[in-house]
């Protein structure tokens, strides 16, 4: 039963990616300065690297190359969240202040389900680009150092993270239902984007907050140190559980401001 539910979702989700790729023909003007944007993103965070790095090799523990990886990392998930349900999160507000979100809840879906994914962006997916630019660049610079297991672990990592991403999210997005215009949505992505550094720079202190209570090593840093063989089987389950954990936290949360929602009708 949860097979045949989870087929029907993959299929709904199909149709959507399909229209948005019709969109995307419609307007493959914003696609190509959308694309354009994404070169001069990846010259940016380049240039912002170079000029952290100087003539040093290392910085804070963290090599160069290491340093790009983060950030491809980064990248990758901050761009790919937005096109599958960020910029969706973020319109809720608007779906919930002029009434829309009456109709998500008579739709035979999980709500949640719906207000996440219910449009996929293709302009923030192309520039997924400059992400993946960065981390082919890491993997192109120290090919004769990696270990395919490593290559592998690494890239279920980044899923794993995208899991998690999500959950945060899903989690600070429930609070807009029975509050709008709370800002929290500002929060998590400032929050996030502490994850563009490696969190190792941050001392122990906070090291211990970013692995337990804030778990945001899990999204760059994990997925990073995972490539460049210093990950491991154990660290990469606790990722997946804190990710389930944060989904399934912000799912109930989402249930229950449900269930004190008063429409626009009263």
């Amino acid at each position: 039963m949860k097979l045949k539910v989870f087929s029907h979702y993959i299929k709904v989700w199909l149709v959507i990616v399909k229209a948005s790729f019709r969109r995307s023909y419609v307007y493959r003007t914003e696609v190509f300065v959308r694309f354009l944007r994404t070169i001069f993103i990846l010259g940016v965070q380049v240039l912002l690297l170079n000029a952290v790095f100087g003539d040093n090799e290392i910085y804070v523990g963290w090599t160069k190359n290491e340093a790009y990886l983060v950030m491809g990392i980064w990248n990758f998930l901050n761009y790919m969240g937005w096109s599958l349900f960020g910029v969706n999160l973020f319109n809720l507000e608007g779906k919930v202040i002029n009434g829309e979100f009456d109709f998500y809840l008579l739709k035979p879906i999980s709500s949640a389900w719906f207000a996440s994914f219910c449009d996929f962006f293709i302009y923030n997916f192309v520039t997924v680009i400059s992400g993946l630019t960065l981390i082919g660049w890491y993997m192109y610079q120290e090919l004769n150092n990696l270990i395919y297991t490593d290559i592998l672990l690494g890239v279920l990592s980044i899923f794993i993270a995208l899991i998690l991403w999500y959950g945060i999210y899903l989690f600070f997005a429930s609070f807009t239902i029975s509050n709008p215009r709370n800002g929290y949505l500002v929060v998590a992505k400032e929050i996030l984007g502490i994850t563009r550094y490696p969190t190792d720079i941050f001392g122990n202190t906070f090291q211990i907050l970013f692995y337990t209570l804030l778990p945001i090593a899990f999204l760059t840093t994990v997925p990073a140190k995972t490539f460049m063989g210093e990950g491991s089987y154990i660290v990469l389950v606790c990722g997946l559980l804190v990710g389930l954990a944060t989904v399934i936290i912000g799912k109930n949360i989402w249930n229950k401001n449900v269930r004190n929602y008063v429409s626009s009708g009263g």
